[in-house]
C-alpha cells in the first residue's frame, strides 16, 4: 500500500492570491454593510430633521401669533387696572364683562423626543444636538410659563359679573393676580424671541420658510381673544 504525501502548493503566489481574493470579499462585505448602515442612520437624522423643520415653523408661527395679540394684551391689563382703580376708590365694582383670555398654543418641540427615540441623535454633530437640545428644553419652559400666564388670566375671570360691593381684600388679590398675570406673559414673549433666535440658528428653516411661518401667524383668521373690549356698565 503506498502513502501519499501531501502535494506542497505549486506556487506561494498562487497561496497568497487565493488568501487575498478572500480578505479582499470580506472587507467587500464589512464595506457594503458599513454603507448601508451609513445611509440608513442618514436616512433616519433625515426623517427626524424633516420633523423638526415643520415643527420649528409651527413655533415660529405661534410666536408671529404672539406678536399679534402683545399690544391687545396690554391694552386689557391697562383696562383692568383702571377698572381697578374706580373699584377701590368707590368700594363697588360695576357690572364687568367677560374678561378676554390668551388664546392658548401648543409651545412644545415634541419631535425632538421623536428623533431621539429613534435613535438618530447620536449621528447628527455634537454642536447640533446640544442646540436642538436646548430649544426642546426651551419649548418646554415656554409651555408651562403660558401655562401658568393662562391660570391667572382665568382667574381674573371671577371679576366678571353683576354691580357688586368690592373690599380692600378682593382688590388686592385682583391686582396681585393681574400682576403675575402681565409678567408670565413678558416672560413667555421673552422666552419665545430667544427660541425663535436658536431655531433661526440652526439653518433648519431658511428665510423663505421662516417669513412664511411669520406670515401664517399674521393672518388675520386667527383669533386673537384679547383684542376684544371688557364691557363694564354703570353701577
Amino acid at each position: 500500500m503506498e502513502i501519499h504525501r501531501p502535494k506542497p502548493f505549486h506556487r506561494w503566489r498562487e497561496f497568497l492570491k487565493e488568501v487575498g481574493i478572500i480578505v479582499l470579499g470580506v472587507l467587500i462585505a464589512l464595506a457594503a454593510e458599513q454603507i448601508v448602515e451609513t445611509l440608513h442612520h442618514r436616512e433616519i437624522v433625515k426623517s427626524g430633521e424633516d420633523a423638526l423643520h415643520d415643527n420649528f415653523a409651527r413655533f415660529v408661527q405661534y410666536k408671529s401669533e404672539l406678536d399679534q395679540e402683545a399690544p391687545c394684551m396690554a391694552a386689557r391689563a391697562a383696562e383692568l387696572r383702571a377698572i381697578l382703580d374706580e373699584a377701590g376708590r368707590t368700594r363697588r365694582l360695576g357690572r364687568v364683562g367677560t374678561i378676554p383670555q390668551p388664546y392658548p398654543l401648543p409651545w412644545q418641540i415634541d419631535t425632538w423626543e421623536a428623533m431621539v427615540a429613534s435613535g438618530a441623535a447620536p449621528y447628527l454633530p455634537p454642536p447640533k444636538t446640544v442646540l436642538y437640545s436646548r430649544i426642546a428644553m426651551s419649548g418646554v419652559d415656554l409651555y408651562n410659563v403660558a401655562t401658568s400666564e393662562w391660570a391667572e388670566w382665568g382667574a381674573l375671570r371671577s371679576l366678571s359679573g353683576p354691580p357688586r360691593a368690592f373690599s380692600e381684600t378682593e382688590e388686592a388679590k385682583a391686582r396681585d393676580t393681574l400682576a403675575r398675570a402681565v409678567e408670565q406673559a413678558n416672560l413667555v414673549r421673552f422666552i419665545a424671541e430667544h427660541t425663535v433666535v436658536r431655531i433661526t440658528g440652526t439653518g433648519l428653516l431658511d428665510q423663505r420658510a421662516l417669513s412664511e411661518a411669520t406670515d401664517r401667524g399674521r393672518h388675520p383668521g386667527h383669533p386673537v381673544w384679547m383684542c376684544q373690549p371688557i364691557a363694564v356698565e354703570d353701577r
